[in-house]
């Protein structure tokens, strides 16, 4: 199976199934050889029942998203129908309904149906590792089926309550994940505005709609309206289709969920029956993917809003609802009008602010890209540098899947210049996808010619676009408000670049502003570093980037000694084959006294630095 992330691969155990290692608690990894046998058989019947469909039928039914294509999951996001692909409550209540409709052609007690359907959701549920939103549905399920069993009414809020404290108890670390976030949000929605609205609907149309289209909206209404600050927030793009596509296309999910479960369980006992019917369903997900597919593809699916103007709007929002709650000075009829202006306002005049107070501050983002390199700088007055583009392979693109994403949150219009520090593939693979997708007025390498597929995408992607490419070297100096870059290398004699490759030719850069200084060291090998050490005009460097992931072949001793850093920046994926960071560089740095972030154990890091040589180190998890 493609991995979904460039750089390593985990294998924690061998056996029939080798699929992604689930991170849902202790009950998980203490059956995880059972489920990872019913898995691999699950989706191995999926493959043969569905030979054009399978990995839209295995995300649908086992929650595994591995094999579709990049295209198919990016369609579904654009189109607002994500969550579709995700084990969700409406799943699960598919799953619910199906064993309610059995349970009662068995002729059980009202009671007994909901029992029985609680349990056989919950075997399920486990069954897929226990993902956030079906474990939210599992229990409001239970609660309905434990108050049914006693003759008791249930409280949506109770219910949602319960749910909450249950998986918050299971697992605490939940609320920091966006799917518990975005679970939990969209239930509160629907219990809190789904009477309202689909009343407000039924009103406004003078109940010439049918009941059944006022209730679907108001669902999709509710939970999109309570959920679109936090998937602004995670994920930086919102859906201007979502709320109608998806009343278009959940009918069609949910004849195929049953579809498959029913062609599963057939293919046991009827192969020839299951097939019949697969071939049906298999109509029905083609037609899925058909209209996702056209609908993802339209310029007006989506939008992208940057994290600055989510947190103005939502904190607008906030205060001039707390204002409404101590009085009365705005009239009933004024008060929808009041909060959307204060909206407005946080919108128009949040963003500008936060860009007025971060003048004077210089900024580098290394981006965690896996097993690669790709950082940011960020000017004193707000004009951006791009240095190196990620690894690219055919399951993922660091420039699509992780650095446009993140110049969209930040609310970054153009790049005024890209690096790319040498033309391997960790370096490059991301760098077409950049400049295909977004603004950048002027790229800068080394001017090594390299044959390879990214490198000659890049090429052409900047050609297309009248892009200037121009070469860098060693002695090369620039000044963006006042944030100095000073290029060290390269200076690569031929004979000392032997066997180092393309690395012997990586630009190595020095960025000074004010008292604080930086060094982004690139691929550089020892040769290299023994060069332009002499070059360096800093006394020593606060953060030090360091060279080649970590690898013995860079960052000597005699580098560490003169650069003497504070802080030492590692890009390096997780568990890679490499071995990187090697134990012998981390020592050197240790020696110091430098504290050591990496990508893989932290995260995206933040470097925020002052004229005066102050700076802060923060991390996050993108």
């Amino acid at each position: 199976m493609a991995p979904v992330r460039a750089g390593y691969v985990r294998v924690d155990s061998l056996g029939a199934f080798t699929g992604p290692t689930l991170s849902q608690g202790a009950l998980h990894q203490r059956t995880g050889g059972i489920l990872a046998a019913i898995g691999g058989r699950v989706q191995t019947r999926l493959k043969s029942l569905y030979p054009r469909s399978a990995p839209l039928a295995t995300a649908l039914v086992w929650a595994r998203k591995d094999g579709l294509a990049p295209e198919i999951r990016e369609a579904f996001a654009r189109a607002g129908t994500a969550h579709l692909l995700a084990i969700s409550g409406f799943h699960v209540g598919v799953v619910a309904g199906v064993l309610l409709l059995f349970m009662g052609s068995l002729g059980l007690p009202h009671a007994a149906r909901f029992l029985w359907a609680s349990i056989g959701v919950w075997l399920y549920v486990i069954a897929i590792g226990v993902p956030d939103a079906a474990f939210r549905a599992a229990t409001l399920l239970s609660t309905l089926a434990l108050g049914r069993t006693s003759n008791r009414s249930v409280a949506p809020q109770g219910a949602l309550a319960t749910a909450f404290l249950a998986f918050v108890a299971w697992d605490p670390g939940a609320l920091l994940r966006p799917g518990f976030q975005l679970s939990f949000a969209g239930a509160l929605g629907l219990v809190a505005g789904y009477g309202p609205v689909s009343g407000w609907l039924s009103l406004i149309s003078g109940g010439r709609l049918p009941l059944f289209f006022c209730k679907g909206i108001a669902a999709g209404i509710s939970a999109t309206v309570a959920t679109l600050p936090l998937v602004a927030w995670h994920f930086g793009r919102v859906s201007l289709i979502g709320i109608p596509l998806t009343f278009l296309v959940a009918p069609l999910v949910s004849v195929a969920i049953p579809g498959v479960f029913a062609s599963l369980l057939l293919s046991m006992v009827q192969p020839a029956v299951a097939r019949f019917l697969a071939s049906g369903v298999e109509v029905v997900l083609g037609l899925i993917s058909a209209v996702v597919g056209w609908a993802g593809g339209l310029p007006f699916a989506s939008v992208w809003i940057p994290q600055p103007t989510v947190v103005w709007a939502t904190l607008a929002l906030v205060v001039s609802g707390l204002l409404l709650t101590v009085g009365t000075w705005v009239p009933r009829w004024g008060r929808t009008g009041f909060l959307g202006s204060a909206v407005v306002a946080g919108v128009l005049f949040g963003p500008p602010a936060v860009r007025f107070l971060n003048l004077g501050v210089v900024e580098l983002v290394v981006l965690d890209v896996g097993q690669g390199d790709a950082a940011l700088l960020r000017s004193p007055a707000g004009r951006w540098v791009l240095v190196d583009a990620g690894p690219r392979s055919r399951t993922f693109d660091a420039g699509a899947r992780t650095i446009l994403p993140y110049l969209r949150r930040r609310g970054v219009e153009s790049l005024d210049l890209m690096i790319l520090t040498h033309p391997d593939m960790d370096h490059v693979g991301g760098a077409a996808s950049i400049l295909e997708n977004f603004r950048v007025n002027v790229v800068l390498d080394p001017g090594i010619p390299a044959g390879t597929e990214v490198f000659l995408d890049a090429l052409s992607a900047a050609r297309d676009l009248g892009l200037p490419w121009k070469i860098a070297e060693a002695g090369d100096s620039l000044d963006l408000d006042g944030m100095a870059l000073r290029f060290l290398a390269p200076e690569v004699p031929a004979e000392d670049g032997a066997g180092e490759g393309n690395n012997a030719a990586s630009l190595v850069l020095e960025v000074r502003f004010g008292a604080f200084a930086l060094l982004l060291a690139g691929d550089a090998p020892a040769a290299s570093e023994e060069r332009f050490l002499p070059r360096l005009l800093a006394p020593r460097f606060q953060v030090l980037k360091v060279g080649h992931h970590g690898s013995t072949t860079s960052t000597t001793y005699e580098l560490v000694s003169r650069t003497n850093p504070e802080a030492a920046l590692i890009s390096v994926g997780r568990r890679n084959r490499f071995g990187h960071p090697h134990p012998e560089v981390l020592a050197r740095l240790r020696e110091t006294g430098a504290r050591v972030f990496r990508t893989d154990l932290h995260g995206t890091l933040t470097v925020k630095a002052r004229r005066d040589g102050t700076y802060s180190v923060s991390s996050q998890f993108q």
